[in-house]
């Protein structure tokens, strides 16, 4: 392998990436950015919604905060895929730091393309419809159905993401690396496994109890067939 071909940070190490250019912000930079900016969305979230519950407070944080990371963070990479290796604007290099947990993102792999692309503009929208659903009284009634759908969504599209990968043998990452491979790649997208499948059985739960006291409500006893005797 020629060592002309090495030009960056990511694995394989033979991928050609021959507009890749290195991040012109620093790794706290980049990363202090965002993480500040989820935790400012759900402080002002916590705060601005004293009046209901902790659980609901809780997923309101969560599917807002959703919403902003699918619609624009995965958003940016569905519609610049091709083209944000070479970019210096702050979400490219968002997307070239990840992509050093999996390199996929900087190579624009159509897997991840065609699945981002969906998580963008469909789960984005539906994670704030569903957060309004627990706000606001006039959709109120629909919030476990977008709550369920939306999770199942999440929960199906970062299972394809990891079994892809492990099917590929962990080729595009620093296997075992710490920052790259167990905070990228692993623990940030684990959440996206784990608290899903918390809404989603939390949702099947609620409502399974409403329709078991819809049956009941609504109980009719079978009304008896007539006999006719016949001499």
């Amino acid at each position: 392998m020629s060592t002309s071909t090495v030009q960056h940070p990511y694995f394989p190490r033979d991928t050609v990436l021959p507009h890749y250019k290195p991040n012109v912000s620093s790794l706290p930079e980049i990363l202090g950015i965002f993480f500040g900016l989820v935790a400012i969305n759900v402080l002002v979230l916590w705060f601005s919604t004293k009046r209901h519950t902790t659980g609901v407070r809780i997923k309101i944080c969560w599917f807002v905060s959703c919403g902003f990371i699918h619609f624009i963070l995965e958003g940016y990479f569905s519609l610049y895929h091709a083209t944000l290796a070479g970019e210096d604007t702050y979400l490219a290099q968002m997307w070239k730091e990840y992509g050093k947990g999996d390199s996929r993102y900087v190579t624009g792999e159509t897997c991840m393309v065609a699945m981002e692309s969906i998580t963008a503009f469909v789960d984005g929208p539906l994670c704030f419809l569903t957060a309004a659903a627990f706000m606001f009284p006039k959709i109120y009634k629909y919030r476990y159905v977008l709550q369920i759908s939306v999770s199942i969504c999440q929960l199906y599209g970062d299972t394809l993401y990891f079994s892809t990968e492990v099917l590929e043998g962990f080729a595009h990452s620093e296997y075992w690396h710490p920052l790259h491979f167990w905070f990228y790649f692993f623990f940030l997208n684990a959440l996206w496994i784990v608290i899903p499948s918390i809404n989603i059985i939390d949702a099947v739960l609620s409502l399974s109890q409403t329709q078991s006291t819809v049956d009941m409500n609504t109980k009719t006893t079978p009304k008896k067939k007539s006999l006719k005797k016949y001499h």
